[in-house]
């Protein structure tokens, strides 16, 4: 056996009815019967009653979309915007002081200057004649020492053969090693100025021998010789000799 449910519309179910309203002429005709607490009950009861009717009412929605209808409709009227206050004016511009009109300074007047005065002519006494001046004799002033004569230039170096000067040191002509083991050889024509005592004073490579090693060596050897002072009249001179320092390949 089926059970049939029927659905309801809630809108098309009709409204409750509302509640009778009391006989307020028979409340009102026994206000003897009633204690303040009982009225104010009965009161507190007819609001309630109200309020139900009304939410009851309400539920039904017919009377709500009425009621909203029928609600005042609030309008706010805004008042415009106060205009904004004007800007201040801008400041005046300062007021610049003026300089003063300078005032012309009075010219001076210049007073003429009065003549100066003429001096008096004063007398002047004719001056002395002047005593005679003797003159004295002129004084002879010794002359002045003649300069001394010039010394006598030194006589020309004279110039010897090899073999006119005598050694007394011969020069230690040894042959350097790496010169031997180079296959190095030949002679240095050296010119040698011998001074008074037999001294060496200056040696120079007058003719090379082609090998640097040798001319040196040339010339470190006749730096150690000495010679027999070179005489004439009995007067040790100076003299100028070319001499070679040979180097053969042993």
């Amino acid at each position: 056996m089926s059970t049939l449910t029927a659905v309801v519309d809630p809108a098309a179910a009709p409204a409750p009815a509302p509640a009778p309203a009391p006989d307020w002429a028979q409340v009102l005709q026994r206000p003897a019967e009633m204690s303040p607490r009982q009225s104010r009950g009965l009161i507190a009861s007819v609001a309630l009653l109200h309020l139900a009717a009304g939410w009851a009412l309400l539920q039904v929605p017919a009377v709500r979309s009425a009621v909203l209808e029928a609600a005042p409709m609030v309008v706010d009227l805004l008042a415009p915007p106060a205009p904004p206050p004007p800007s201040p004016p801008p400041p005046p511009p300062p007021q610049v002081p003026r300089p003063p009109t300078p005032v012309p300074a009075p010219t001076p007047v210049l007073a003429a200057p009065s003549p100066a005065p003429l001096p008096a002519e004063a007398f002047t006494a004719p001056a002395p004649a002047p005593a005679p001046v003797s003159v004295a004799a002129p004084v002879a002033t010794p002359s002045p020492p003649a300069p001394p004569a010039p010394a006598p230039a030194p006589p020309a170096r004279k110039r010897l053969a090899a073999d006119a000067v005598v050694y007394l040191v011969q020069p230690p002509a040894e042959l350097p090693v790496a010169s031997r083991r180079a296959g190095e050889s030949g002679v240095v024509w050296l010119r040698v100025v011998v001074d008074v005592r037999g001294l060496p004073s200056l040696v120079q490579v007058q003719r090379s021998s082609g090998y640097a090693r040798l001319d040196a060596q040339a010339l470190s050897a006749m730096r150690q010789a000495r010679f027999r002072p070179h005489t004439e009249d009995g007067v040790a001179l100076e003299v100028e000799v070319i001499a070679p320092i040979e180097y053969p390949l042993e």
